[in-house]
């Protein structure tokens, strides 16, 4: 292998693992909250697609002679009885139809993006591209149907696939296209994002992109970039499974897997003695796709009676792990898993192997109460269009929602440094209710540990799952379903939150 080529492998395993490990990552939230209540644990709520009622499409104030032919480019298979989504009880903000000029990717009847990801080629399994792009299109889908924004219809006029290795190539092609707005981004080796800056292009992007987001004004994801940063929700989350001794487990191949292990480790001996959790076990060193098996690893974790894992790696190494727990008598040991949120048919499969593995989230639960928020008509758009569901078409959906977003907030003569000037004034943003708040006058920044407790929101949100007869439950309450959290460094005893904007 040549050194180009040992230096490709190693970058792409680091950000395998990468990806993986920040589908867990918080948005910030600094609202002074109600005390926590008693954890719960109540069943899964998910909403059935036929549950809701059909809306009526407001009508734009787009003049009649420039009515939008309907020219979406979602894949759906919805036909004449499928139920139509479900429209807020208030009816969402249209905007205002006014003749915009000079700006790629707008016409009078259209605002044109475009997806850029990583398809079948993505090494690490799990499906990408297409879910991400499912989310997406279940939101346009489902913006259209009310009637669009500022008179024109949502279109994706590029759907492409980066084959994991020319996501420069591609980026830089679609920047340069005429007929693009703005750029989804669901790579697994995000590039281009200076040079999508430079010409002002809006991205929105996963939160594992959050590295290569940060810095970049035009560059929008649902989160806060902070690698070194000490999470007290660990800490927290082993006491709520009743742990007193704990192990992380990561990727040698990956920088950020190492970092990973490195900083749950630091915040279990940070935090853990007071509430008397310790940390017992770290192993750094775990080659990507475990091709010896992890044997000696889960025994050393028995011998040292070890009973909660925090896994710094992908989704099926966790289950590699898992097989080898349950034949050395660790089932029971609760792992908290990288990702795998709200994919129910991954924990249905795997019931028997996740039972009582816990998933940290910074999205709402959808076991959690869902009163006036967006998550109904989301998981019916989803649903009903027939795209597989998982924390990928999640975040699809809430990038849509951000540009979505970001146009009205930049009024009818809107143009894409309007569009990022605007969304970068929004301090208080969660996506209807679908994630926890994010200040997008802060999110740019990229925060030390330090620089966080200073300069930084005040605490950060997340919620906790656990899988429970191949489906999931709630630990806390439905009502406020994530825990508040503080960056300070003395324990901050964390309190039950909405964490809305």
């Amino acid at each position: 292998m040549s050194v180009h080529a040992r230096a490709r492998t190693k970058s792409l395993l680091a950000v395998v693992a990468a990806a993986s490990l920040m589908l867990g990552a918080c948005s910030n939230s600094d609202d002074d909250q109600p005390a926590a209540a008693e954890p719960t644990a109540p069943q899964s709520t998910v909403p059935e697609a036929s549950d809701p009622t059909a809306p009526t499409a407001p009508a734009t104030t787009k003049p009649d002679d420039a009515t939008p032919d309907d020219t979406s480019t979602a894949d759906t298979t919805a036909d004449d009885t499928t139920p139509a989504t479900t429209a807020p009880a208030a009816g969402p903000d249209l905007g205002e139809f006014q003749p915009v000029s000079g700006v790629p990717g707008v016409t009078d009847e259209e605002i044109q993006f475009a997806v850029v990801g990583t398809g079948p080629s993505n090494p690490a399994g799990y499906c990408l591209l297409e879910c991400y792009l499912g989310g997406v299109k279940a939101y346009f889908d489902y913006r259209n149907s009310l009637g669009g924004v500022h008179g024109r219809q949502l279109t994706l006029t590029h759907e492409v696939d980066d084959e994991l290795a020319n996501t420069q190539v591609r980026m830089l092609e679609l920047i340069g296209a005429d007929d693009v707005f703005g750029i989804f981004v669901a790579s697994l080796i995000p590039a281009g994002f200076a040079e999508a800056a430079a010409a002002s292009v809006p991205l929105y992007s996963l939160v594992q992109s959050g590295p290569a987001a940060a810095g970049h004004e035009n560059a929008f994801v649902p989160g806060l970039f902070c690698p070194d940063c000490l999470r007290q929700s660990v800490v927290h989350q082993a006491q709520l499974v009743g742990a007193t001794k704990v192990a992380t487990l990561g990727l040698g191949a990956s920088q950020a897997s190492v970092d990973c292990v490195s900083l749950t480790e630091q915040a279990v001996n940070t935090w853990g003695p007071e509430l008397g959790i310790e940390h017992v076990y770290a192993n750094a060193t775990l080659p990507f796709g475990m091709p010896n098996g992890v044997a000696p690893e889960v025994t050393a974790m028995k011998d040292l009676g070890v009973d909660f894992i925090s896994l710094c790696i992908d989704q099926n190494g966790a289950l590699t792990i898992e097989q080898e727990m349950a034949r050395q008598g660790l089932a029971d040991v609760p792992v908290l898993l990288p990702q795998g949120y709200p994919d129910a048919q991954f924990v249905a499969a795997n019931a028997e192997l996740l039972e009582g593995d816990v998933l940290s989230l910074f999205v709402r639960p959808f076991e959690a109460d869902q009163t006036d928020t967006d998550i109904p008509q989301m998981v019916q758009a989803i649903t009903s269009g027939g795209y597989t569901f998982n924390d990928q078409t999640v975040q699809g959906w809430i990038n849509a929602d951000m540009a979505v977003t970001g146009l009205l907030a930049a009024g009818p003569q809107f143009d894409r440094a309007g569009v990022i000037a605007a969304t970068n004034a929004i301090a208080g943003y969660d996506a209807g209710g679908v994630f926890t708040r994010v200040d997008f006058t802060k999110q740019h920044t990229a925060y030390t540990g330090e620089t966080m407790i200073s300069d930084g929101p005040d605490t950060f949100c997340a919620a906790l799952v656990r899988v429970e007869g191949g489906a999931f439950t709630l630990i806390g309450d439905p009502d406020a379903p994530f825990f508040e959290y503080s960056w300070d460094r003395d324990w901050v005893e964390p309190v039950a939150s909405n964490c809305r904007a």
